[in-house]
């Protein structure tokens, strides 16, 4: 019988906001943690690349917020893979407070990839009979396609040792780190409900990033630009921080 993996964990510090609660940026810490963890039991984790020559990477990430765990609450995320493709695999997540009920859901795509050339590894039916899976979807209804017309240029920011992960890359929670810079100061006291994340292309050490954002559908998007106009990821928001600036005329203020 297909069984999901739970993860118990405690709300960290660095994971609340200003009124001690959990942030969309502290749940995706959780879930990603979860996930490593899972995998690194399935053999199919950092340390075991020197065996299996593959790692996953994202692709895409969607979090929503649909309940409240505050600092030091002890919460468990459960996460499973709904299906594995050729190369790619789909993994949720339910994050669940100390009564049980849910406080953040998870929608994920992973690739498989050969770390020795770079490039898209297939899944095999060894790696995919390392997990069990399970067809359960988080979410009602995908999220709200958006187009590809240009935002306006808020800030560059330059990338950091701290940025860079095993994978020898910035982390994914910090391309959220980065698009939070660009949004417009009437959001920041206002928190968002939900966050979809597209990784398009590696930002590696050294590398300086524009981020423009935009508005539309009630959604702010910012994209992260290269130095060569080469897109490497586009962050979406959405909830109640989306209604706190009805416009985007003059663009948001720049933070520096």
């Amino acid at each position: 019988m297909a069984q999901l993996f739970e993860y118990p964990t405690r709300v960290t510090y660095g994971e609340v906001d200003e009124q001690m609660r959990l942030t969309l940026r502290g749940a995706m810490a959780m879930m990603q943690e979860a996930a490593i963890v899972h995998s690194s039991q399935a053999g199919y984790a950092v340390e075991d690349i020197p065996r299996t020559h593959v790692i996953w990477m994202l692709v895409r990430w969607r979090v929503k917020r649909i309940g409240a765990v505050r600092w030091n609450e002890a919460v468990t995320v459960e996460t499973w893979p709904r299906s594995m493709a050729r190369v790619t695999s789909v993994r949720n997540f339910i994050l669940r407070g100390a009564d049980g009920a849910p406080a953040a859901v998870g929608e994920s795509e992973w690739i498989l990839v050969n770390t020795d050339t770079g490039r898209a590894a297939r899944i095999t039916p060894e790696i995919a009979g390392a997990y069990s899976l399970l067809e359960r979807d988080v979410f009602d209804a995908p999220f709200p396609s958006l187009s590809n017309a240009p935002g306006r240029e808020v800030c560059t920011l330059q990338t950091r040792r701290s940025d860079i992960d095993t994978n020898h890359h910035v982390n994914n929670l910090v391309y959220l780190d980065y698009a939070l810079e660009a949004l417009p100061r009437d959001c920041w006291n206002t928190p968002f409900d939900e966050i979809s994340m597209e990784f398009r292309r590696q930002i590696l050490l050294g590398q300086r990033i524009h981020c423009c954002c935009r508005r539309e559908q009630g959604i702010y998007v910012v994209d992260l630009v290269g130095e060569d106009d080469c897109l490497h990821g586009t962050v979406a928001f959405r909830g109640p921080g989306s209604e706190a600036v009805e416009v985007l005329d003059s663009g948001p203020e720049p933070v520096l």
